[in-house]
């Protein structure tokens, strides 16, 4: 495992930043790394323990012959036996204990530790971490308790947010000056704070003190003095004669005295909007819509769904086999960047040249009716933590339609794999939501008749809650739709 991390850390530049946060493929990588540094941490505490066995070992030797040593001292240094051993112990023993106790324990561990520092997590991850846990919070209506208990929209997971965990998210907010969202996490870190791990905690350097400390600040702040004070005589439970927690109670009381406690109701949830309402699952259904089966030369039949006749919107199911999405994600995983216009999401382009690409090309073109040749290629996506994209066009505006001298008359994407929960696609103007399913093809005109851009077809990608969102998307050119049906 080691010869592997390294090879990772050979592969790249000392200055990468990896950006783990942002495709669960690249979340991936964190496990292997957190395995090692486990193992890793394993061998340096049995090499602990295997000094503190030492150390005890030795001194349940030495105990009988001190005591026997200090109860009848005269006699036992009268010996001659015993004082040349009580003199060669001094003499030549404690130096090597000395020599025992200062020698590090661990350091070929801590080497380890060491060389795969650059491949940690940094603070760009943890706060699009945080971003994506505020995308699911406020996009399916959770609170913050909500996310603590791992119930997510509805559903409530094997999973819950550790005292560290909220101690984290508390500082973040604070640090951001948002009080109201860090006094909430600071009080779920009191909730889910347990005295036994407090010497766990204190190598986080996490303690019950600066924890009070921290809760009376983000409470000052919002002028909840009284609820400050109690935080800070919290503190002084456990430090009493601390003078700074002293000082900061007078102050505080003065304070208090002056200006004092304001009632906070806590703010109703503002209604969903369309957004939220398509990504929650609360769009009314299309009754009037239907499915058919869709015959191809290559396909026997496709099924094809219409979830919207105007603007045209359909969902084709089974377009692209197993073996097809393994793949396509394949290649993605070797070959994912940043993509610095999709928030908490990795891209990357697809060749048109191998083979699955043109196969993939012949099914589509039969099964649409449109040419897929001369546009854009393919670009693969996958999302991170609460990977989203916020709600956009595909088409381009006069202007740069008039730079590029086309424009982007119809989408095709297709799901390479399912999501347990969220990740939907959603037309707010029209409430379609479009839920991932591996193998099926989104397809939807971009454009009116008129080929001016649809307002109507502008979409969001709605925050993954749990699994792994895989897309590949491809934009058909409405010039060479024009010049395929010219030549027809």
């Amino acid at each position: 495992m080691l010869l592997v991390l390294l090879f990772y850390i050979c592969a790249c530049s000392a200055d990468q930043e990896y950006d783990y946060s942002s495709a669960v493929d690249s979340l991936l990588e964190l496990i292997p790394l957190q395995r090692y540094h486990y193992g890793n941490l394993s061998a340096f505490a049995d090499k602990v323990e295997a000094k503190l066995s030492t150390l005890r070992r030795a001194l349940s030797e030495m105990r009988p012959v001190l005591q026997a040593a200090e109860t009848q001292q005269e006699l036992f240094v009268g010996n001659p036996l015993r004082a040349y051993s009580l003199l060669r112990q001094l003499h030549h023993d404690w130096p090597n204990w000395l020599d025992f106790v200062e020698e590090p324990v661990g350091a070929e561990e801590i080497k380890h530790f060491r060389s795969l520092e650059l491949m940690l997590p940094n603070q760009t991850d943890m706060a699009n971490a945080v971003i994506g846990l505020e995308q699911i919070r406020d996009m399916y209506g959770q609170t913050e308790r909500d996310l603590a208990s791992g119930l997510l929209h509805g559903k409530q997971h094997n999973i819950q947010l550790s005292a560290l965990d909220c101690w984290s998210l508390g500082r973040h907010y604070f640090h951001r000056k948002r009080y109201v969202e860090a006094t909430v996490w600071l009080g779920l870190t009191t909730d889910r704070f347990n005295v036994s791990e407090e010497d766990v905690y204190a190598v986080q350097s996490f303690h019950r003190v600066e924890l009070c400390q921290l809760q009376a600040a983000s409470l000052m702040r919002q002028n909840r003095n009284e609820d400050a004070l109690a935080a800070i005589n919290a503190a002084l439970e456990i430090l009493p004669w601390d003078m700074r927690l002293q000082s900061l109670r007078s102050r505080l009381q003065n304070r208090w005295l002056v200006r004092p406690r304001l009632e906070f109701a806590e703010e109703p949830r503002p209604p969903a909007d369309d957004v939220q309402r398509g990504c929650r699952g609360q769009y009314p259904s299309k009754t009037r819509l239907h499915c058919r089966y869709s015959w191809t030369p290559f396909y026997e039949r496709l099924k094809m769904e219409e979830l919207m006749l105007d603007p045209h919107i359909a969902l084709y199911h089974d377009v692209v086999s197993a073996k097809e999405r393994t793949m396509l994600q394949n290649y993605g995983r070797m070959n994912l960047t940043l993509d610095a216009q999709r928030l908490l999401a990795k891209h990357c382009p697809l060749p048109e040249s191998i083979p699955v690409v043109q196969s993939l090309h012949k099914r589509l073109e039969h099964m649409t009716g449109l040419s897929l040749s001369n546009s854009e290629g393919w670009l693969i996506t996958n999302y991170g933590i609460g990977g989203f994209f916020g709600l956009h066009k595909d088409y381009f505006n006069e202007i740069e339609e008039a730079l590029r001298g086309d424009n982007r008359l119809f989408t095709i994407q297709i799901y390479l794999s399912n999501v347990s929960q969220g990740g939907y696609t959603v037309f707010p103007h029209v409430e379609v939501a479009v839920k991932p399913q591996a193998g099926a093809a989104l397809v939807f005109y971009n454009l009116l008749d008129s080929l001016e851009g649809d307002l109507r077809t502008q979409h969001y990608a709605c925050p993954v809650i749990d699994g792994d969102k895989w897309i590949a998307t491809k934009w058909l050119s409405a010039k060479e739709q024009l010049v395929s049906k010219s030549r027809k």
